[in-house]
């Protein structure tokens, strides 16, 4: 409770600094009168309303399970405060004049970085945070547990009452899950508690590739190890978007000139077609620049290019190289078969053939790029391309989509791929 008061004391004082902060930058000193009139008479009033849209996104609560988490909420309730504070000067414009709408702009980027710091640097000097975990099973878990605080290390049929009655974030499973009834239980937690449930790396594999209870009995959880909070799917299928139009603005001339060259270079289509499978085993139509002679499958039927593969041709390789040959598919991340980043998209022949192409993997999106382009070379096969789809399954987040779009870039110019 004291540290939640000592928060609240200079988050208060940080919002004025940041006001006084924005109108020295629009205005130098000293402030124009006419400008500062309308914060001298209302900063009460709009204090109240950001500390209060801050308390609604719970900024102020009592342990944070990462900064992450803290961003998230300090960004929402600044985001929300600064509207509610513009549409409030609006309506009292008679007697507050015209607040500078640009001081509003400003200080809710000074503020993001002042009140989410100090807040952090408060927090986490107190320990508060951190992330509660319980273990299920025996195995090891030294390759996953990282920052997370243990609280206990229990059997599957413990772990209703230890979740109903403590702060419980996330649950780690380092043994096999061998009754339905033990997956339905675990469904009903994270659905109740909103609890995020990490298999440990030296189950993961077994989980993948033997059968439990059946061929679908792991399907269930499928949906809800992949799916994250809503605000947290928001803001990547945002990121998706925005950063797929501003590639396709960008890059707009070098796919032109792609396209020209395929066409002088080699009989057949720019395009190359395929059958993918998506989210769920959905199965849809991927689009890439065609990098291959035409018909180049007719007589060897579906196999994996290899880095030598005489199907490829010449403009093919380049576009290979430089990943460019991927560009299309940004129109498959716009209709919403595809995410900038996750695993990539195997054709349903593979998916069939390998069992480690199936089940958790299919969780998420299909993804351009993903851990294992960024980490290692493209052509990986399934057996390891299965050990970087897990960490991001597991870890999928905003920043890690972030993170993984800009390792990105220097894994196109190093040609790291064939």
């Amino acid at each position: 409770m004291i540290i939640q008061f000592i928060l609240f004391l200079a988050d208060i004082i940080v919002i004025n600094i940041a006001f006084l902060l924005s109108y020295l930058l629009r205005y130098g000193h000293p402030f124009p009168e006419y400008n500062f009139a309308p914060y001298k008479k209302s900063f009460l009033f709009l204090t109240v309303i950001y500390i209060s849209a801050l308390s609604f996104f719970r900024v102020y609560k009592s342990r944070f399970k990462s900064s992450w988490d803290l961003f998230k909420r300090v960004f929402l309730g600044l985001v929300s405060g600064t509207l509610l504070s513009i549409a409030f000067v609006y309506v009292f414009r008679s007697i507050w004049h015209a607040f500078p709408t640009s001081i509003f702009v400003l200080s809710l980027f000074i503020n993001l970085l002042l009140i989410f710091k100090l807040n952090q640097y408060i927090l986490k000097a107190m320990k508060k945070v951190k992330k509660n975990a319980v273990i299920i099973g025996e195995g090891e878990v030294d390759d996953i547990i990282g920052k997370r605080t243990v609280v206990k290390r229990i059997q599957i049929d413990e772990i209703e009452e230890l979740v109903k009655g403590a702060n419980i974030d996330e649950i780690v499973i380092c043994e096999r899950i061998q009754e339905e009834k033990d997956l339905n239980l675990l469904i009903y937690l994270i659905q109740k508690f909103k609890i995020e449930v990490v298999f440990s790396p030296s189950v993961y594999v077994k989980l993948l590739t033997e059968r439990i209870n059946g061929e679908n009995s792991l399907h269930f959880l499928n949906t809800f190890i992949g799916r994250k909070r809503d605000v947290e799917e928001f803001l990547m299928r945002s990121l998706d978007i925005l950063g797929s139009l501003v590639i396709l603005f960008i890059s707009a001339p070098i796919a032109v000139l792609s396209a020209l060259l395929i066409k002088i270079t080699s009989p057949g289509p720019v395009l190359y077609q395929q059958e993918r499978v998506g989210k769920d085993g959905k199965v849809f139509t991927l689009y890439k620049f065609r990098t291959m002679v035409k018909d180049a499958e007719e007589r060897v039927g579906p196999i994996l290019a290899s880095r030598d593969d005489p199907r490829i041709t010449k403009v093919g390789k380049l576009l290979r190289t430089t990943r460019l040959d991927e560009l299309p598919q940004l129109f498959n991340v716009l209709r919403g078969d595809m995410s900038l980043v996750g695993p990539r998209p195997e054709r349903p022949h593979f998916v069939k053939l390998h069992k480690s192409l199936r089940e958790l993997r299919l969780t998420v999106r299909p993804g351009i790029t993903g851990l294992a382009q960024v980490r290692s070379f493209y052509d990986l096969k399934p057996k390891h391309k299965i050990k970087y789809d897990y960490l991001y399954i597991q870890q999928r987040s905003l920043l890690l989509n972030l993170y993984t779009l800009v390792k990105t870039i220097p894994v196109i110019f190093s040609r790291k791929g064939w």
